[in-house]
């Protein structure tokens, strides 16, 4: 008993997976509103996990065989002859012979089991010594899936299969191939698989063996297969009739031959079905079965409109990839201003890197670019005139320098460039959003594209300032490194720690030092230090030369807006993607 209730666990736990990713799939059906057939694929999505959920609710139930087939093929004699009694099952030449549901089980609470408290009128249990073999499955004859009263009895047929776990689809060998019963049958035995289908062709005997087997099952087995989308993986030649205890042959009508595979079914049913693991297995399988349906359901509908998303991608690509180019391009007007606010800006950022007596000049260069040479007029002793004549000249440079460090930021120029994008997008949108309505999207994409651009707006208008900001602060970075902070330093503060140690030595020898010693050192160590930051100008300047900052700006923008997110239309678009992804 534990090892099948461990086992009987397992299966639930492998079910509960099946279970998951039907859910996961409606989850990314909710996905993509825009595309027309995600409505009804969800909902075939809900119903297979509520096909699933009712298989894991009766995963410890009893196997439930179900009989199903077209009127005259002889459900009910077959059934019969497995029970062992000729009348079981009412069965005749009065259709429908069967009203209701049969069940043959040695358990009475075996219709309350298959279809619930509210099964009363509508099932009839019976039993016979053949039943005491069933104490793990119960069979279940249905009426004709052609009754005359079939309006009262496919509601019947439908929730019998619902709650079953195989299927004997049983045909009449005369005449196999009834359209009706294979076009009722298609949608049902989707649900099952292929190993959970038993078709059985009866009443054998009144064909001949020959034509039955070189003829009859090869061509309906064929025709089975191309008619349901999952064919039964067995089909077997019944004469039913010959076990009951009176055939009640008619003169002149008996058997005509010997062929005859009711044993092999009853083997099938009673030994191998019939096993206590058997239910399980089955229902796992079943399950399995419909998670893969549902799979292909999806996939199939996504591979229909591949072709034309596709493209529709391809062109969305292409147009963004111009209108940002485009729009990217115009952030380059006025590049003299920006070459300053660039130069001035690195100089703020260095001057708050560096140390040491180069980073005291780089400190009062960048004021000098900030206010010019006016600033030192102000402290300047003589003419007020020219004080007055140095605030005006600093007030001057002052704002010449804000300006063109504001155009690092401009939103102006930002909103220029997005300008430019929203002309050439909406140039290129109508032949995109036809390949889109072409590939099953709501013809509404026709219209959001132009309204889509204001996401535009803010990712572009802040990407520039932020990428440029961050070329700026990373060459400034680079410029500021601790050997190259050295190799600058050092002479001025060599020079520095000798005149010191000069000054400190002779002070305490009492051996003083006269005052053009002092002015020959300072001149020196003004020197070095003039030189050192002259040396790195140069290379500042060849770190500026050609615009190579706002040049990487500009192209890590183009990479962010063209390989990462899309920033046009970016809902649908990932709806697009979406969908592709479900091929």
């Amino acid at each position: 008993m534990m090892d099948r209730e461990l086992a009987l666990l397992a299966a639930v736990g492998q079910l509960e997976t099946h279970i998951q990713s039907v859910t996961q799939l409606a989850a990314h059906l909710a996905r993509v509103p825009l595309w027309q057939p995600a409505g009804p694929l969800a909902k075939q999505a809900a119903e297979a996990r509520r096909m699933m959920e009712g298989l894991r609710s009766r995963m410890d139930r009893r196997l439930v065989v179900t009989l199903v087939g077209p009127c005259g093929a002889g459900k009910s004699t077959l059934l019969n002859a497995l029970a062992g009694v000729d009348d079981l099952s009412p069965a005749g030449h009065t259709r429908p012979t069967t009203r209701g549901l049969v069940v043959f089980s040695n358990d009475a609470e075996a219709a309350a089991q298959l279809l619930g408290p509210d099964a009363a009128g509508q099932a009839t249990v019976r039993s016979s010594p053949a039943a005491d073999l069933l104490r793990h499955m119960i069979l279940v004859d249905t009426p004709d899936t052609d009754s005359t009263a079939s309006d009262l009895h496919r509601p019947l047929i439908l929730r019998a299969v619902e709650q079953s776990d195989i299927l004997l689809c049983v045909f009449d060998a005369q005449n196999p191939k009834r359209r009706d019963h294979a076009d009722f049958m298609a949608p049902l035995v989707q649900r099952f698989h292929g190993a959970s289908l038993v078709a059985v062709l009866n009443q054998v005997d009144r064909l001949g063996e020959k034509e039955l087997t070189t003829e009859i099952a090869p061509e309906f087995n064929t025709y089975l297969r191309q008619a349901w989308d999952t064919p039964p993986q067995r089909l077997l030649l019944v004469s039913a009739r010959r076990h009951l205890q009176r055939p009640q042959w008619e003169p002149q009508a008996g058997p005509r031959h010997d062929l005859d595979q009711f044993d092999e079914l009853r083997r099938l049913l009673f030994d191998t079905f019939g096993q206590p693991g058997f239910g399980p297995d089955r229902r796992l399988a079943n399950a399995r079965r419909i998670g893969d349906f549902m799979a292909e359901q999806v996939r199939q509908a996504a591979a229909l409109d591949r072709p034309a998303l596709s493209q529709a991608l391809a062109q969305w690509q292409t147009a963004e990839q111009e209108a940002l180019g485009r729009a990217v391009e115009a952030l380059r007007a006025d590049d003299q201003r920006m070459v300053v606010g660039v130069h001035a800006r690195l100089y703020q950022l260095l001057a708050q890197r560096w140390t040491g007596p180069v980073g005291w000049m780089i400190a009062i260069w960048s004021r000098l670019i900030l206010f010019g040479t006016g600033l030192a007029a102000l402290v300047r002793w003589g003419n007020p005139l020219t004080q007055l004549w140095g605030l005006v000249s600093a007030w001057r440079r002052h704002k010449e320098i804000g300006a063109a460090l504001e155009t690092l930021g401009d939103q102006n120029r930002a909103d220029s460039a997005l300008t430019t994008f929203q002309q050439t997008w909406r140039t290129h949108w109508p032949d995109i959003a036809e390949r889109l309505v072409a590939g099953r999207f709501d013809p509404q994409v026709r219209r959001p594209a132009a309204d889509e651009t204001p996401a535009v707006t803010g990712a572009l208008r802040h990407l520039w300032a932020q990428t440029l900001e961050t070329e700026i602060e990373r060459s400034a970075k680079t410029l500021s490194g601790f050997a190259l902070q050295l190799l600058f330093n050092l002479p001025s503060v060599v020079l520095l720690v000798y005149v010191g140690w000069l000054t400190a030595a002779s002070f305490l020898s009492r051996a003083y030092l006269s005052g053009d010693f002092f002015l020959h050192a300072l001149l020196t160590i003004a020197i070095v230090l003039l030189l050192s930051f002259f040396a790195l100008q140069i290379l500042v300047r060849l770190t500026l030369r050609g615009d190579r900052i706002q040049g990487r700006a500009l192209r890590k923008v183009q990479s962010a807006t063209s390989d990462t997110a899309r920033v046009a239309g970016s809902d649908i678009c990932e709806q697009v993607a979406q969908v592709l992804a479900l091929d």
